[in-house]
């Protein structure tokens, strides 16, 4: 899961005295939200927390994360009812925190506090009513100059945790994608955030829905059956193999990208994807916690004899890599290599 403490930008080039117009100096959230930065940077944590409180009235569509940056600006001051006042302000206000939202260690002296259980618990009542109204989604591009008289190769992409269709197609694509695929983005219905989903909480439903998902778009678009790839990131990785380990859809092919280990990963279904003529693509990063497992699948996958690529990208997290694009081409490109019948 991608979660970050802090992801401010700097706003640089101006100084601020200590007492401060805030309706003057900051009209709009992005200006506060870049002086907070600056701030946060300079661990001027109680300056922060002063803008913030004017903050999280100033700007109502930004209440999340005013409250949880206020409550992170608490730990560091060491003031922790004031850090669970804050938390409260957002619970509220309808608006609840994401599954790892305090994983970070700034945030262990708060939940040690004796009021964090009762906010933990209001925030999982929160988060199970807007799952009670969550539902996949799915949103199809096809590829430029399309025709409709004609079949595309359709490619399903599956965003990572904490993600949805709409941001993650801006990170997932590729020319090879956009000019010949028709490409599915479907989105989980499972929520770990507001605004977040992911696959693998429950991975039975998750192949449901991406199962449904491809029957929708083979029967309203012009879908070359034979020639299916399915792929994602993290959350979306796991599920993409999980879904070609259980033979849920008929790919030709997968590209991941920093998965977890599939809970269905065996050497027996590796055999039966190689037996059914899949070749696969497993790209991760040399600083992702997860890299051992990718090494050990990618050494399975040889002992099986799984066609396969493995590039380990150097000096990044878990994160998407500056030259995705390029390297999904290059995945699809090894997918589509023709074979040579023995």
């Amino acid at each position: 899961m991608v979660t970050s403490l802090l992801l401010f930008t700097f706003f640089m080039g101006l100084a601020f005295g200590s007492k401060m117009d805030y309706e003057r100096e900051f009209p709009d959230y992005q200006k506060m939200r870049a002086y907070l930065g600056e701030l946060y940077q300079q661990k001027k944590y109680k300056d922060a927390a002063e803008l913030l409180e004017w903050a999280k009235e100033r700007f109502p569509n930004n209440v999340l994360a005013n409250a949880y940056n206020l409550a992170i600006m608490y730990c560091h001051l060491e003031e922790y009812e004031k850090g669970l006042v804050a938390l409260e302000y957002a619970l509220d206000r309808g608006v609840w925190f994401g599954l790892y939202f305090f994983e970070n260690e700034t945030w262990k002296p708060l939940k040690e506090q004796k009021g964090f259980k009762k906010i933990w618990d209001r925030n999982a009542m929160l988060k199970q009513e807007a799952q009670k109204k969550a539902k996949p989604e799915l949103l199809v591009i096809t590829p430029e100059d399309f025709n409709p008289e004609k079949t595309y190769p359709l490619f399903i992409a599956l965003h990572g945790g904490s993600e949805n269709m709409e941001t993650f197609k801006n990170s997932w694509k590729s020319q090879k994608m956009w000019k010949e695929f028709i490409t599915a983005y479907p989105q989980s219905s499972q929520l770990i955030s507001m605004n977040g989903f992911w696959w693998h909480g429950d991975i039975e439903l998750a192949k449901r829905e991406i199962g449904d998902a491809y029957q929708k778009v083979v029967s309203e678009y012009p879908v070359d059956r034979e020639n299916v790839i399915i792929g994602g990131f993290s959350s979306g990785g796991v599920a993409a193999l999980e879904v070609v380990l259980d033979n849920t859809l008929p790919v030709k092919g997968f590209i991941v990208l920093c998965p977890d280990w599939p809970e269905s990963f065996t050497a027996e279904r590796v055999r039966d994807v190689k037996n059914r003529g899949i070749r696969g693509f497993l790209i991760t990063s040399e600083m992702d916690e997860r890299l051992p497992s990718h090494k050990k699948m990618t050494e399975t996958f040889k002992d099986e004899g799984l066609p396969h690529q493995f590039i380990v990208i150097p000096k990044i997290g878990h994160t998407y890599p500056e030259d995705l694009d390029k390297k999904i081409d290059q995945a699809i490109d090894y997918i589509r290599e023709v074979r040579i019948i023995e």
